[in-house]
């Protein structure tokens, strides 16, 4: 069965799916073309006639989503792309455990490495795709942007209930044309909601695990009134840290309503908010991990009595508060954020040739990574105390007691907070012209980023009074409000793309290419006292693709595609900062942002049993930007600054199988071979070698021909998924080879792998309950303890002498510990 689409979608995705196809039952059959893959370029939401969740096929999906027909138990679709994409559907999501977050999700598909402080999720963790960090990668729900405005982080914790996620999309290379991305000089990754049902009714499911990890979540459908149709989904969510004191707690609510007032005409609507308060884990050194062990690694529980009662001996009136790692208190390494995704993709038919698809969008985030500063009244005769912007405010009474006391060294809450308002619109119409397919787009965006940090009394006990600080903040009399950063950045991107695709040889032959110009003008305002007030940069970078994708035999097609990519400097380097303490100045560092082309070649083998994907590529990116220490001659000291550190190569081979039901059984196998190689030596500062006067100067770490960190050269997978339709169960293993933390690959952590499994049982009908499901979802199941990956990469781990003969000190990276055995018990129903 072929889908014709027509499709100008104002967003920037992959191919997004909500038609669920199954094959039926009986004798193997080639199965119709897997209406979730688009041939051609990224394809809007709006791409692929949809149905409900209960909608059409062989196979009636289960109330969770699951049709038990997608190959590899849901890790892989019929693609149609010209370049490398991997898909997981609602067979596999439904499944997990719905603590899950997106990156957990995709850990299977090939190129993926995840690190995470714990197994539920909820404390995010870090993502690699073929070397490329997360801040290199673009991601999009429902068609728009949701990277950091100001240096695309990303914070999956936040996002879609894992209910609601219908499929989860990545292009492992360089993102589509009409990826709304100016972070993404890697590939992209592509999140979309399931829609809604057309019967009335909802979705139910209650998780309870270890370590006092209890879930709830509920769903309510509308069913089809009139030409509209939507749900609204609440979950709460809360658990206790496997490691050290700590709890997290998560709200959210997803909305979505779809109104089609007629054939190839729908206007959409979705509304994400989320409102969490985490404890942050502690990602030790190698050295601590090592005599402490897993379970040991924490922040303090209590603070110590030093913070409370002065010392005997402590100068009347005044102590250290600090003292006796006080700053360790669990109670400050607070994460809260709340923020709000609204999105409105929809499609509009001009025509029988022409179809419009827009995106409007915004983006709300408020919350801070928070901690708290010890800060000194008088710390030397001559009041040096501390530097706001510039200014040396000298001896101030910060703890409000009307007395200035020397040598009295306080603690106080210092989030670093970071509120977002981003708006845009994502256009694009698709022109059908027989054997081409011609689209035109445009996106705009205008962000504003306000970042501040201000400081604010503890309470009597050494609590937080108020995470947000939305009233509270220090004021000191002749002073203001002394804050170590105070920014605005206002970015406006305008992008524009045409692409043609020419479908050739009765459709066996496509060959797509296109251009897009992007155009990102950037102001950072800058408030602290002395420092720059302003600085912009702007950057216009045209990016052509081109790439084919031929049919041949039954089953069989090759493919390739040629692609470039950037990502525009992230806006703390465009702002000058000062050191609270000390008064070293950094001044912004103007950078060219970062390039890449990705080139890849592959075959595809599409059965009516199983499915392959094999693929070779390359990538090849200039002007990698990192924070490193490097010695400014004017301000004669060592300050940490990004900087331009040069060019980096990537290749390998990608390859992925899975087969559809064979006695219930779907195996999916994956793996992926990494080679990456840094080009140039790494800008740095070090010290004159031994007998010489001590000083910091310029040189160069020796870093060419060093692999990237967090970059394993091996990665394998292995799922099995049961399912007759009562009895389920699954099984997913992963290992990964070493990882280095270090520029210099002087330090690393072992390979390892961890076995995930899922057992659970799937009901008839009961009352008014459709197909209630008990599961149990077990995490580490040989309780593996290791390291998963850096945290923190640093240039060296060792003293190192550079280029220039001069040495370069250590820096100890920090890891990721990955969590032992753990288990969640999920029971869930429709109705």
């Amino acid at each position: 069965m072929k889908f014709r689409v027509l499709t100008f979608a104002l967003l920037a995705g992959v191919s997004t799916p909500t038609l669920v196809l199954a094959q039926s039952a009986g004798e193997p059959q080639k199965p119709a073309h897997d209406s979730r893959s688009q041939s051609g370029l990224t394809a809007a939401p709006t791409d692929f006639g949809r149905v409900d969740i209960y909608g059409n096929g062989a196979a009636q999906p289960a109330p969770d989503g699951v049709n038990r027909q997608d190959l590899g138990g849901g890790y892989m679709i019929e693609e149609e792309a010209v370049k490398t994409r991997s898909t997981v559907t609602r067979d596999a999501i439904a499944k997990m455990s719905p603590t899950a977050n997106p990156y957990q999700m995709i850990n299977l598909l090939p190129g993926v490495v995840i690190t995470s402080p714990d197994n539920s999720g909820l404390n995010g963790g870090n993502i690699r795709i073929r070397g490329y960090n997360s801040d290199q990668l673009g991601l999009t729900i429902e068609g728009m942007p949701v990277n950091d405005s100001g240096n695309y982080a990303l914070y999956p914790q936040e996002y879609v209930d894992s209910e609601n996620i219908e499929q989860i999309s990545i292009a492992q290379g360089s993102p589509d044309l009409d990826s709304p991305h100016i972070g993404a000089s890697g590939g992209v990754i592509n999140i979309y909601m399931r829609d809604p049902s057309k019967t009335a009714g909802g979705f139910v499911d209650f998780s309870y695990g270890m370590h006092s990890t209890a879930r709830e979540f509920a769903r309510a459908e509308t069913g089809q009134i009139g030409d509209f149709r939507g749900y609204v989904s609440y979950s709460h969510y809360t658990e206790n840290h496997w490691s050290g004191p700590g709890s997290n707690e998560r709200q959210h609510v997803d909305f979505k309503g779809v109104w089609e007032p007629s054939q190839g005409n729908r206007i959409g609507l979705s509304v994400i908010f989320n409102d969490a308060l985490n404890n942050f884990y502690q990602n030790p050194t190698l050295g601590s991990y090592n005599t402490l062990g897993a379970r040991s690694v924490g922040y303090n529980n209590a603070l110590p009595l030093s913070y409370f009662v002065a010392p005997a001996g402590s100068p009347p009136g005044a102590w250290d508060r600090s003292a006796n790692q006080a700053s360790l208190y669990y109670k400050w390494r607070i994460n809260p954020f709340r923020n709000l995704i609204v999105s409105a993709p929809s499609t509009f038919t001009i025509s029988k040739d022409v179809t419009y698809d827009v995106i409007p969008y915004f983006w709300y985030g408020y919350g801070n990574g928070g901690g708290a500063t010890s800060v000194t009244e008088n710390a030397t005769a001559t009041g040096n105390s501390f530097y706001y912007g510039r200014f040396n405010i000298g001896a101030a009474d910060w703890n409000n007691n009307g007395v200035v006391t020397k040598n009295d060294k306080g603690m106080y809450y210092n989030p670093s907070i970071t509120e977002t308002l981003r708006p845009g619109l994502i256009n694009k119409f698709t022109f059908d012209l027989g054997d081409h397919k011609l689209m035109l787009g445009y996106w705009f965006e205008y962000a504003n980023h306000r970042q501040t940090a201000p400081y604010a009394f503890l309470n009597a006990d050494g609590s937080v009074a108020d995470p947000y600080i939305d009233s509270g903040a220090i004021a000191i009399p002749g002073v203001g409000t002394p804050e170590f950063r105070n920014l605005l950045t206002q970015t406006v991107t305008n992008t524009g793309f045409v692409s043609d695709a020419w479908s050739l040889l009765d459709d066996k032959l496509t060959i797509e290419s296109g251009v897009k110009v992007s155009s990102i003008h950037r102001s950072v305002y800058n408030f602290l006292p002395g420092v720059t007030p302003l600085n912009t940069q702007s950057d216009l970078v045209a990016l052509p693709q081109a790439g084919f994708r031929y049919k041949f035999w039954d089953y069989h097609q090759i493919f390739g595609s040629v692609g470039t990519s950037f990502r525009s400097t992230p806006n703390f380097a465009l702002a000058d900062t000062v050191n609270t303490s000390s008064g070293a100045y950094t001044p912004a560092n103007r950078l060219a942002p970062e390039k890449a082309v990705t080139v890849e070649l592959g075959h595809r083998y599409q059965s009516p049993l199983f499915a392959t994907s094999v693929s070779l590529y390359g990538s090849h990116y200039e002007n990698h930007q990192i924070s490193t220490n490097i010695f400014l001659p004017n301000s004669g000291s060592s300050v940490s600054t990004t900087i331009n550190a040069g060019a980096v190569d990537l290749w390998g081979v990608a390859a992925e199988i899975g087969t559809r039901p064979i006695y219930n059984f779907r195996p999916y196998l994956s793996a992926n071979y990494l080679q990456t190689r840094i080009l140039d030596n790494l800008s740095t500062s070090g010290a004159t070698p031994a007998g010489a006067p001590v000083s910091s100067i310029n040189d160069f770490l020796p870093t060419k021909g060093k692999h990237l960190p967090n970059s394993p050269t091996w990665t394998g997978a292995l799922g099995v998924d049961y399912d007759d339709g009562h009895i389920l169960g699954n099984l997913a293993a992963k290992v990964t080879s070493r990882q280095y933390s270090t520029f210099m690959n002087d330090e690393s952590i072992s390979p390892y792998a961890r076995i995930d499994a899922m057992v659970g049982y799937r009901f008839d009908d009961i009352a008014f309950g459709k197909k209630p499901e008990l599961r149990v979802n077990l995490y580490n199941i040989t309780n593996t303890h290791s390291l998963t990956g850096a945290n923190s990469v640093k240039n060296n781990a060792s003293p190192t002498v550079g280029v220039y003969g001069n040495v370069v000190s250590a820096s100890a990276p920090t890891y990721y510990v990955g969590q032992g055995f753990s288990a969640t018990a999920t029971f869930s129903m429709g109705f």
